[in-house]
């Protein structure tokens, strides 16, 4: 235990029952709520052909008793006040509300008491009984009631009541699900509808210039609920508020049917938007109000004013019921949020992943040696070293290194400096003294010559120490990129994924699984895993245009088309956004002279993102050495960028290799790299030691040039970046240094900058083949150099 540790006495814990009775009491917007329901529904008649009572009011008193339950004992009074004012706005229309107002009464007072030991069932059934007896004394004495029509009416009513109170205390505990993970069955969604149909239903006949507005508001209601959980559920809450405000009217088949058939009619028409429901719904009231022979100006008015009400509720109130009551909704939001953890989990493991390796990577780096204080132990050790050798059976051993140490010391160091700096002078005072000088010269020169060797190899370890630690230094940036991208990279689209789903089933094509995502630039992408159609290209013929109709936009086939999967033999067909550019490469190319390999290396493609790639690079030298070198960084180029790292990501990580010195004569290597954005038609110039590049314009010859030098001769790359933007028609045209170095001119790019303006050839291949005989023409029909030129043309779509 801690010493000093501030140990609190012993408390009760107060108990959780208590806790959240605490809590309910301090919701007073929800008290509120509960109080104008139990007073709306206390409002809420059942009409009965009986000459002793005209209407019963049965459901105050049920839905006193359910919430009673389920609040505490201060808001149960309040609860119960409530449904005692609503009774009293019924003084009027109903002869009995003093019964209704004495029952409630008893029922509050029965919440202060408590039976310990009592089971709930027991007690609920205690509760009826009150109630009946309560009825049955009220009637007979006050109303003057016989027995036998005292105890049936009673009897009924109190019959009536149980389902009543069981169906309201199934619905608030319903209610009590909102805003946790719980998934809504219909029974449990109808069930919370019809206490919101009670609510308004005991709105009651009030009216404004003749519009009533239980009705406005019944009809904005399904609007709501059709709009927000489709057709069904709106139909549904149409026939139970029908027949609430039906039993209450007599006129209860034409309302389920003109409520039902509206509600179904927002339902089928809500994925056009809010504006063409709400005008199917008018169409559909007024059709059915002319075949009932209803329509006047009032319900014009009413239906007028339930539109408007349902036009101006908020999208995002109507995004909130959808979300919390459609299961599919919310199951695809509760899968995008555990897709989010596992993310973020994956995540946080890559990043301390990331961080071990940077921590590596400065720990290497800072086990740096102090050299000054490395190089006098060294030079103390060679100089002990050669005396222990040849002095230690030495007669002058005790003059030399007791009487003279410090000038022995000083000689044998100035010896050993001068066999290591190629001088071979023998000190004068070892000279004077020693007697072993032959002796002396071979040891020292095979000391020094041992210590050389021994410097030449720590300095290579070393070297390679640092390598090591700006390598991880490399990987841990990458991979805190890589984390960033996967965080930032998919945004799942559950509502595009239904469209989808739905268009693929009504056209019965057959596939495994579907995902559709928005990328990191926010772009759609449609992922289907379906069987191979063995070359057929169904999923261009078939599929996507069901998916352009589906989503209502220009789609094409990404990536690479079909990858099939050789184990499953399922085919995966990515569908993303069809770009506005598209471009077209041709390459030519020519050895040097006496040389059957080029040292120049080229790529151009399509890369991940709706990005378009153009490379080339350039080997020092020429022949297969030079053509490794070339070979390598546009491999790796061409690797990184597929997998969807940044373009310096990929330099850096080129850099970090060809910094390797793996030989004495290895040689270096350039890039030229455009990388296009389809979207926006966006260029980005990536020189690392290139020569020039060009861009054809309609009128114009834009030069890219830089001053930078090549991979591998800096520890960070030596990058010039320059961004412009390409139209429908623009040709890019990229070289290696073997085109422009011609005739006596060195880097004679102004040759290449006329021909481009004055030629008039627009096909990619055919520009290509021109340009690379005219610089062999102006070669005098030689080779001097390797020479590749990339001729990339842009088309709008």
């Amino acid at each position: 235990m801690q010493y000093g540790a501030n140990v609190e006495s012993f408390k009760r814990i107060k108990n959780s029952k208590e806790e959240n009775e605490d809590k309910a009491v301090n919701s007073p917007v929800i008290l509120l709520l509960k109080i104008l329901c139990v007073f709306l529904i206390s409002r809420v008649v059942i009409t009965l052909d009986i000459t002793s009572i005209d209407n019963i009011a049965p459901f105050g008193i049920t839905i006193v008793m359910a919430m009673l339950e389920k609040n505490t004992k201060r808001d149960g009074v309040v609860i119960c006040l409530g449904a005692i004012i609503g009774y009293l706005s019924l003084y009027k229309s109903n002869s009995e509300v003093m019964m209704y107002i004495v029952i409630v009464s008893v029922l509050m007072t029965t919440r202060f008491i408590t039976i310990k030991g009592l089971k709930s069932r027991i007690e609920m059934l205690i509760k009826f009984a009150i109630i009946f007896a309560a009825m049955c004394f009220y009637r007979m004495i006050i109303n003057n009631f016989s027995i036998g029509t005292t105890v049936t009416i009673s009897m009924i009513q109190t019959v009536l009541m149980y389902p009543i109170y069981y169906i309201f205390k199934f619905s608030l505990n319903c209610f009590d699900d909102i805003n946790t993970n719980h998934y809504f069955t219909n029974e449990e969604i109808i069930s919370m509808m019809l206490i919101f149909c009670l609510a308004l239903a005991g709105i009651g006949t009030v009216s404004v210039y003749g519009v009533g507005i239980r009705n406005v508001l019944a009809l904005a209601g399904i609007l709501v609920i059709a709009y927000a959980l489709g057709g069904p559920l709106g139909a549904a809450a149409g026939v139970i508020i029908g027949v609430i405000i039906g039993i209450s009217t007599n006129n209860m088949m034409q309302i389920i049917g003109i409520y039902g058939l509206c509600a179904l009619t927002t339902g089928i028409f809500k994925d056009t938007g809010k504006l063409f429901a709400s005008i199917a719904c008018f169409i559909m009231y007024l059709i059915l109000n002319i075949y009932s022979k209803t329509l006047n100006i009032q319900v014009i008015g009413e239906i007028s004013a339930a539109v408007a009400i349902f036009y101006i509720v908020p999208r995002d109130f109507l995004g909130t019921i959808t979300k919390e009551l459609d299961n599919t909704v919310k199951e695809d939001n509760f899968n995008i949020f555990h897709f989010n953890k596992l993310k973020e989990e994956f995540s946080g493991r890559l990043n301390d992943f990331t961080e071990v390796i940077s921590s590596m990577s400065m720990i290497i780096d800072e086990l740096q040696d102090n050299k000054k204080l490395l190089m006098q132990n060294k030079g103390a050790a060679l100089v002990e070293q050669l005396g222990d050798r040849v002095c230690d059976n030495c007669d002058m051993k005790n003059m030399c290194w007791k009487r003279e140490f410090r000038e022995t010391y000083a000689d044998f160091s100035e010896l050993i400096q001068n066999y290591e700096e190629g001088n071979k002078r023998f000190p004068a005072g070892l000279e004077k003294r020693c007697i072993k000088k032959f002796n002396l010269i071979k040891n020292t020169d095979e000391i020094v010559e041992s210590h050389i060797l021994n410097e030449v190899w720590k300095n290579r370890l070393e070297e390679g120490r640092r390598m090591l630690a700006s390598q991880l230094n490399s990987m841990a940036v990458t991979m805190g990129e890589l984390v960033d991208d996967f965080n930032n990279d998919i945004v799942i689209c559950s509502d595009i994924e239904r469209d989808v789903f739905k268009a693929l089933n009504r056209y019965n094509i057959k596939y495994d699984d579907v995902l559709c995502y928005n990328d990191k630039n926010g772009r759609l992408n449609i992922k289907i895993i379906l069987d191979e159609c063995g070359g057929c290209q169904y999923c261009v013929k078939s599929i996507l245009p069901v998916i352009n109709q589906a989503i209502g936009a220009e789609m094409a086939i990404g990536g690479d088309g079909c990858v099939i999967d050789p184990v499953t033999k399922k085919c995966t067909v990515l569908i993303e956004e069809s770009p506005k550019f598209y471009v077209s490469s041709y390459c030519a190319s020519a050895c040097k002279d006496d040389e059957n390999y080029t040292g120049d290396s080229f790529t151009f493609g399509k890369s991940k993102d709706g990005r378009y790639t153009i490379a080339i690079s350039d080997g020092m030298g020429s022949g297969p050495e030079a053509g490794n070198e070339s070979k390598a960084i546009v491999d790796l180029i061409e690797k990184f960028t597929k997998a969807g790292f940044s373009d310096l990501t990929a330099i850096d990580a080129v850099n970090s290799i060809m910094s390797m010195k793996f030989s004495e004569d290895e040689k270096f290597a350039t890039l030229d790299m455009q990388d296009i954005d389809l979207y926006s038609g966006e260029i980005t110039f990536i020189k690392i030691g290139a020569v020039e590049t060009f861009v054809k314009k309609a009128k114009s010859i834009q030069v890219i040039n830089s001053k930078t030098l090549p991979f591998g001769i800096l520890d960070k790359p030596d990058v010039d970046i320059v961004e412009k933007k390409v139209s429908g028609g623009d040709i890019i045209v990229t070289v290696s240094d073997g085109i422009l170095d011609v005739g006596e001119t060195k880097n004679n790019f102004q040759w290449l900058s006329r021909y481009l303006m004055e030629t008039d050839i627009k096909d990619p291949k055919q520009l290509s083949r021109e340009i690379l005989e005219r610089a062999k023409e102006m070669n005098g029909g030689k080779v001097k150099d390797d020479m590749t030129v990339v001729v990339s043309k842009v088309y709008s779509i």
